[in-house]
């Protein structure tokens, strides 16, 4: 049986940004963040996005003086402005050094790869140890395949599959790791959200149109199943994405509550039936999202 994707704790929700995560607090971010470390978790995603810097700011505070790998991110703008970012992010993180530096999100207004390139000078001054993009069509980062970039970050969750095969083959292809975020598509596969969520996440696609059904198909899936296996939803959900051979996938959580159940994910398998049946609903579900989209959002880029 091949090993699960390692887990790392996300830190999206701990900074409220775009109408997401509005409900979060300082207190039970924190609490979250210690507990993950007292579990034995030491990956930490972040980016400055996340609560205009808070979620950096929380996991610098929490684990000052700790060993971690911490990654963050960053947006496009200018090339010269790529160093100031990071060093503000280093400054709110209390670290001289991250490990992998992520373009946050591609920008079809800007010439990229000065701006990566930029971000490449900062492994030489030793601020970065690495670089990786985020959110970028397969196409583009073909297109970026001679500079220095060693990890993706996509999504890797049920709620969205568009693309992941390619993505992939492409990363196993190239020797590139694959990142994998959102496998409870934003707290939506836990079963409590058949109606719309308010906030954000009620404008997301799988509410819209004839996605609505095929979302309720899959949630009644990952019910089924999951009663069949004895798990949560969230259980399953998270085990499903740890079998799709990603170096590691980023989970969010809110309080230790939410934590520790998905924390016992290690030990939980699917078998290739149980997989099939999910790939197949997800790729539906996928499929009712205008062809047009590359991400999960249909964020235009």
């Amino acid at each position: 049986m091949k090993k699960s994707s390692d887990l790392a704790l996300g830190s999206w929700q701990f900074g409220p940004s775009h109408g997401f995560w509005t409900g979060s607090t300082t207190q039970a971010s924190r609490l979250t963040i210690s507990a993950a470390y007292k579990a034995g978790i030491r990956h930490f995603d972040t980016a400055p996005a996340y609560g205009n810097g808070l979620a950096e700011q929380l996991l610098g505070s929490v684990l000052s003086g700790k060993s971690a790998i911490i990654d963050t991110k960053f947006m496009p703008k200018h090339p010269n402005l790529v160093a100031q970012d990071v060093q503000k992010s280093l400054d709110r993180l209390k670290r001289t050094s991250v490990n992998t530096l992520y373009l946050h999100w591609p920008s079809s207004s800007l010439d990229l790869r000065p701006i990566v390139e930029s971000a490449a000078g900062l492994i030489e001054q030793g601020k970065v140890q690495s670089l990786g993009l985020s959110n970028t069509p397969l196409s583009l980062v073909q297109r970026l395949h001679d500079l220095p970039i060693t990890f993706l970050q996509i999504p890797c969750s049920l709620l969205w599959t568009r693309g992941l095969e390619e993505y992939k083959e492409y990363a196993e292809k190239q020797g590139l790791s694959l990142v994998g975020y959102s496998p409870l598509g934003l707290g939506l596969l836990s079963g409590n959200h058949h109606h719309r969520p308010n906030d954000s996440r009620g404008d997301l696609y799988v509410y819209q149109d004839r996605a609505y059904s095929v979302f309720m198909e899959l949630l009644d899936l990952l019910s089924f199943l999951a009663k069949e296996k004895g798990l949560s939803m969230p259980q399953l959900a998270l085990a499903w994405a740890r079998s799709q051979d990603f170096t590691s996938i980023l989970v969010g959580a809110r309080s230790p509550q939410q934590l520790f159940p998905l924390l016992e994910t290690d030990v939980i398998s699917l078998d290739e039936g149980e997989k099939r049946l999910l790939d197949e609903v997800a790729g539906r579900l996928s499929a009712c999202a205008p062809p047009s989209w590359d991400n999960l959002f249909g964020h235009r880029w």
